[in-house]
C-alpha cells in the first residue's frame, strides 16, 4: 500500500527565489562600524546535534534556532543619499560557523531591496525585493560564513510603511559546509569530516563525458540543519518546469526554507572547494511515497540562463543498464561521480523495486540521498537510497536505488511521477533538456518500402484504397494500438489536403520509424511516425518531407515497422545528418537484421511480411495469441462470409474490407507466409 505526503498548492513561475536583483549595501568595500545596529540572538539552548562520524545518507550539519526580529519597528533607521531609508539590524547565534536567516513575513515594496551581509563584511547575500517574494510571504537565505549577520534594508522614504520583513528563525550551523582545505591537509574536507578520498570530483577526465549532464544535480539545505543531492527531472513537455527529483526520507514540510545550490563544484580535479553564488529559495511538493522513497518537488522558479541548467532525461522501461553513474554532494561536498561498471542487479522490498550497486569508482556517502542513478545513455532509470560506503568496504557494501519504473506509478498524481513528467502517459524514454543548447537541427530519414499486404505485382506500386475511401486517419494509429513512444513522438498529425493527393506518390497508410541505440539495437532513441506512399517512398506528416528527428547526428540503427506487418531493420548503424540518404529496404541488396529472412521477396521486390493482425511480433495461423482468431472475431465470430469495412488492424491487405473467407480474403496471407502446410507454424519477426 502507497502512502502519500500532502499535495502543496503551485507556486507561481513569475518568482525568483534567491536570485539576487542587484545592488549593493551602502558604502561596501568600505570600513562600516555599525556598533549601534540592535542585537538579537535566539533565547534557548544551543542543540548539539554533531556526530563524531556520519552515518547513513542522511545527517545535520547544523540546526534551526528560532528568534523573533522585525526589521522595520526593531531597526537602526538613517537616511542615504537619493531619498532612500536604511534599516538595519544584527543577529547572531554565538558559535556558530555559519548562519543563514528564515523570514516569516518578507513583503517588500517596488524599489526596496534587503542585503544580509556577514558580520566581517566579506560576503553579502542580494538585493532582494519584490520579485523574490514566496506565495506564502516567507523567504530564506543561503549560508554566510561566521556567527554574526547584519540585514540591511534600502528603502525608498515614502515606501517605508509599506515593508514587512520578520525573523523567525536561523539556522546555526556547527561546520562551515563549504570551507577549503587548509594546506598539506587531504583533500576534500566537508563539514568537520574528513570527506573520503576516494571521491571523484566531477571536474576529474573521469567525467569528462558527463559536463552536461552533471548540471542537473544541486544540493539542497533545509533550515533545520539538514540537506540532500537531488536532481532537475525534463518532462514530456521539454519546456524547463523545475521538477526536482529528491528522496522522500530528505523532505519536510519546511519548504519555503530549503536553499537549493546549483553548480558546487571544483574548478580542478583535486579541489574540494567551489562557488555558492547560484542559489534558488523555495519549493512546492507535487509527490511523494513512503515506500517508493521519493519526492518530486517544484522549485519557487526555473534556474536562470546563467545556470546553466540541465533537465536530466529518463528511461522509465526497466532495462538493466550496462552500467550506473551517480552524481552527488556527499557531505554537502563539492560535486563528486561514482561510476559502476557493471550492471546493477535486481531486488525488492516492500512492494518497491531497486537497483543494487557495488561502486568501481568513487562511493556514496551522507548526503547523497536523491542523487540520480544514470544508465550508460546518460539517462536517469532511478534515485539513490541506501549504502553508504567508505574506501575500504566500498567493494563489498551496495548502494541501492528505487527504480524509476517504481516511482513513475501510483494510485494518484500525488504519490507518483507521471502525472508530472509524462501527463499522457505515453513516453519511456526521454531524451534530456538543455535550455542553452543551440537548436538542433533534425537529422533526416530517407527510406522505400514495401508491405506485402497492399503490394499489386501488376504496376509494382501499393493500392491506396484505405485513402481512396477515405479511411486513412488524420493522427497516427500506433500510440492508441500500445505502441512506445519516446522522445516526444506520438500523436503525429498530417492534412486533409495530403490524404487528397492522389496517384503513384498518394499515401497508403501510417507507418512508424525507429532510431535505435547504435551500442545496443534493442534500445529505441527516437520515433516518428511518418506516411507510406503507393510508390514505397516513406515521407513526413507534410507528405513530402524526409522524415526528421529532434536527435543529434549519429550512427543509429534504423527500423521501420507497419501496424499489421512484420517489421524490419537496417543490419548495421547508419551514419544520420541533416541531409539524408535512401535506404531502400525493397532491394535484396540491402544488409537487414536477420538477412534475407527478414522480408519477403515478391517478384524480386522485397516486402515487409504481412500477417501480425494482433501486432505481436509473430505470424501465427493456430493456437494462442494467433493472427487468424482476431479476423474471425472482427466480422462476427459466427459467420465466417460476414465482411467490415474500415481502417481496422484486421485488414492485412489494406483494401478497406476485413474479409476472413473467399476472393481477396485477410486470413490466407497468414496461412502463405508460414508455409501454407503446416498450420501449426510461426513466423518470427527478426528484430532485436
Amino acid at each position: 500500500m502507497r502512502r502519500s505526503l500532502l499535495l502543496l498548492s503551485l507556486l507561481s513561475s513569475v518568482v525568483h527565489g534567491q536570485v539576487p536583483q542587484g545592488g549593493a549595501p551602502h558604502h561596501w568595500g568600505q570600513r562600516d562600524r555599525g556598533n549601534d545596529v540592535p542585537a538579537f540572538a535566539p533565547n534557548g539552548p544551543l542543540e548539539e546535534a554533531r556526530h563524531a562520524e556520519p552515518t547513513g545518507l542522511a545527517f545535520r550539519y547544523g540546526t534551526q534556532r528560532w528568534l523573533q526580529a522585525d526589521l522595520v519597528t526593531e531597526g537602526l533607521w538613517d537616511s542615504l543619499p537619493g531619498g532612500l531609508l536604511r534599516g538595519r539590524l544584527r543577529l547572531s547565534s554565538p558559535g556558530a560557523a555559519m548562519l543563514a536567516v528564515q523570514f516569516e513575513r518578507f513583503d517588500l515594496p517596488d524599489g526596496a531591496l534587503l542585503f544580509v551581509i556577514d558580520a566581517a563584511r566579506t560576503q553579502y547575500l542580494g538585493g532582494f525585493g519584490e520579485a523574490n517574494e514566496l506565495p506564502d510571504g516567507t523567504f530564506a537565505t543561503a549560508l554566510l560564513p561566521g556567527d554574526a549577520v547584519v540585514l540591511e534594508l534600502q528603502v525608498p522614504a515614502e515606501r517605508r510603511a509599506d515593508c514587512a520583513i520578520v525573523v523567525g528563525s536561523v539556522t546555526h550551523a556547527f561546520h562551515d559546509p563549504f570551507s577549503s582545505t587548509a594546506a598539506g591537509t587531504p583533500k576534500d574536507y566537508d563539514p568537520g569530516y574528513q570527506s573520503a578520498a576516494c571521491h571523484t570530483n566531477v571536474a576529474c577526465p573521469a567525467a569528462s563525458d558527463w559536463q552536461t549532464v552533471k548540471r542537473a544535480t544541486a544540493m539542497f539545505l533545509r533550515p533545520d540543519g539538514n540537506g540532500c543531492s537531488g536532481t532537475l527531472v525534463n518532462n514530456t513537455a521539454n519546456n524547463g518546469t523545475p521538477y526536482f527529483l529528491l528522496a522522500n526520507h530528505c523532505y519536510q514540510a519546511n519548504t519555503s526554507g530549503w536553499v537549493f545550490y546549483f553548480n558546487y563544484e571544483s574548478t580542478g580535479c583535486t579541489g574540494s572547494s567551489g562557488s555558492t553564488s547560484q542559489t534558488i529559495t523555495g519549493c512546492t511538493l507535487k509527490a511523494s511515497d513512503y515506500y517508493d522513497d521519493f519526492a518530486l518537488v517544484q522549485l519557487s522558479s526555473a534556474p536562470p540562463a546563467s545556470y546553466q541548467p540541465y533537465y536530466a532525461g529518463w528511461d522509465r522501461t526497466g532495462a538493466t543498464p550496462t552500467r550506473s553513474v551517480t552524481i552527488e554532494h556527499p557531505l554537502n561536498d563539492v560535486k563528486k561521480i561514482a561510476f559502476d561498471d557493471q550492471a546493477p542487479t535486481s531486488y525488492s522490498s516492500n512492494g518497491t523495486n531497486f537497483w543494487r550497486m557495488y561502486w568501481d569508482s568513487g562511493i556514496v556517502q551522507s548526503g547523497s540521498s536523491g542523487s540520480p542513478l544514470y544508465d550508460q545513455n546518460k539517462r536517469l532509470v532511478g534515485h539513490v537510497v541506501s549504502g553508504a560506503q567508505t574506501c575500504t568496504n566500498a567493494a563489498t557494501t551496495p548502494s541501492g536505488a528505487v527504480k524509476l519504473t517504481s516511482s513513475f506509478e501510483g494510485t494518484a498524481a500525488s504519490n507518483r511521477l507521471r502525472d508530472w513528467l509524462d501527463p499522457a502517459n505515453s513516453t519511456t524514454v526521454l531524451n534530456g533538456y538543455d535550455p542553452g543548447a543551440a537548436p538542433a537541427q533534425p537529422v533526416r530519414v530517407k527510406l522505400k518500402v514495401m508491405l506485402e499486404g497492399a503490394y499489386v505485382t501488376s504496376n509494382g506500386l501499393m493500392r491506396g484504397t484505405l485513402r481512396s475511401n477515405g479511411q486513412v486517419p488524420l493522427t497516427e494509429p500506433y500510440t492508441a494500438l500500445g505502441f512506445d513512444v519516446v522522445n516526444g513522438s506520438g500523436g503525429e498529425a498530417t492534412s486533409s489536403a495530403v490524404l487528397a493527393v492522389s496517384g503513384t506518390a498518394s499515401v497508403v497508410d501510417w507507418v512508424r520509424v525507429e532510431l535505435r541505440n547504435k551500442a545496443n539495437s534493442g534500445v529505441l532513441v527516437a520515433v516518428r511516425h511518418a506516411l507510406l506512399l503507393r510508390n514505397g517512398t516513406v515521407v513526413d506528416v507534410d507528405g513530402t518531407s524526409d522524415v526528421a528527428f529532434p536527435v543529434a547526428a549519429d550512427n543509429y540503427y534504423i527500423a521501420v515497422r507497419h501496424r499489421n506487418h512484420l517489421g524490419a531493420m537496417l543490419a548495421t548503424p547508419q551514419a544520420l545528418s541533416t541531409t539524408a540518404t535512401l535506404k531502400d529496404l525493397t532491394l535484396s541488396a540491402t544488409a537487414l537484421y536477420g538477412g534475407t529472412s527478414a522480408t519477403k521477396s515478391v517478384n524480386g521486390v522485397r516486402c515487409l511480411y504481412a500477417g501480425d493482425a494482433n501486432a505481436s511480433g509473430h505470424v501465427k495461423y493456430s493456437g494462442s495469441d494467433n493472427d487468424r482468431d482476431p479476423i474471425l472475431q472482427k466480422v462476427g465470430g459466427l459467420v465466417p462470409t460476414n465482411t467490415v469495412n474500415g481502417y481496422h488492424k484486421e485488414d492485412l491487405n489494406l483494401d478497406g474490407v476485413v474479409r476472413y473467407t473467399g476472393t481477396s480474403n485477410d486470413r490466407d496471407l497468414i496461412l502463405n507466409n508460414i508455409g501454407g502446410t503446416v498450420p501449426s507454424s510461426v513466423l518470427v519477426e527478426l528484430m532485436p
